[in-house]
């Protein structure tokens, strides 16, 4: 039986790059079970017996994308498989209830074949001072396509998820986009202008030194000092005052923070609470600013 120090798996959009990476590796030293027809698909339909009988230190699948197959590879390492070792290339997004929170993912460009090179030796010279042994591929690509969670498995929320984070980021994103947002009012006769502390966003807009809008942005209230509260109207600062208030919330659906709104009368719509995207709050807030002034002028 062969054996090797990695076995490579990639995406045909890869196979170029990939053909350099492996004679990077192979230069540096390392045996590399490599053909040109070993993509994703060709891996991810072959059996045990059509499989090459080798035995290898890793299984290094290349993932440019997030696809059936690279998916079930990631659930392998979140697993456990000490054997897979998949390598994130360039900017590739990979939702973080695929990764686990204390695996050290190689990542590089493909481009960059030493850097790659440098950070697979690394790895394999750690494994081999542990004294990890090497694995059948037909064992390790059996284990991957069978790391597929049940049909009726509950998503669950990651561990590292954070309403206060969360919360940060709502506020710091609100901040910015009234800041970018506010000065383009002057050419409808308007005056915006913008207060950012650390508890609270003020803006205020104005029309011949008349307050004609004001929305306060809160850290906490109403619903909990995790969220994010509204208050329309100029006020003295004193009571339990809201028009509607924001949870940021784990999306297990989209797997993707997202904020739960409930809108009193902020956005004009009332009704059940709603998900949103900051993005989208930030455009419905602005949405309902315009429809205010709208009416002002007319």
């Amino acid at each position: 039986m062969s054996e090797y120090d990695v076995a490579v798996s990639f995406g045909e959009e890869q196979r170029s790059a990939v053909e350099e990476v492996v004679e990077a590796f192979r230069q540096r030293g390392l045996t590399v079970l490599h053909g040109s027809e070993q993509t994703h698909e060709w891996w991810s339909h072959k059996e045990g017996g059509d499989l090459p009988d080798a035995r290898v230190r890793f299984f290094v699948p290349f993932v440019s994308a997030v696809d059936d197959f690279t998916t079930a590879v990631l659930r392998a390492v979140k697993a456990g498989d000490e054997h897979v070792l998949p390598v994130l290339l360039d900017d590739v997004t990979v939702p973080p209830a695929l990764l686990h929170p204390h695996v050290t993912y190689v990542r590089g460009r493909a481009d960059r074949p030493d850097q790659l090179t440098e950070s697979l030796v690394a790895r394999i010279e750690a494994a081999e001072a542990i004294g990890r042994d090497r694995a059948r591929v037909t064992e390790v690509v059996a284990a991957v396509k069978g790391s597929a969670p049940a049909q009726d498995a509950e998503p669950v929320v990651p561990a590292d998820f954070s309403r206060y984070t969360e919360q940060d980021a709502t506020l710091r994103y609100l901040g910015e986009q009234f800041a970018a947002a506010l000065p383009g009012l002057q050419r409808h006769g308007f005056v915006g202008t913008l207060h950012v502390g650390d508890t609270r966003i003020a803006v205020r807009v104005e029309r011949a030194g008349d307050t004609v809008y004001a929305l306060d942005v809160q850290r906490g209230g109403i619903g909990g000092d995790e969220t994010v509260n509204f208050v329309v109207g100029r006020h003295d600062g004193t009571g339990a005052l809201t028009n509607g208030w924001a949870r940021p919330v784990y999306d297990t659906r989209v797997g993707a923070a997202v904020l739960e709104v409930h809108d009193f009368s902020v956005l004009g719509s009332g009704g059940a609470p709603r998900a949103y995207r900051r993005e989208e709050l930030f455009t419905a807030l602005w949405r309902r600013i315009d429809e205010v002034l709208a009416s002002t002028v007319g």
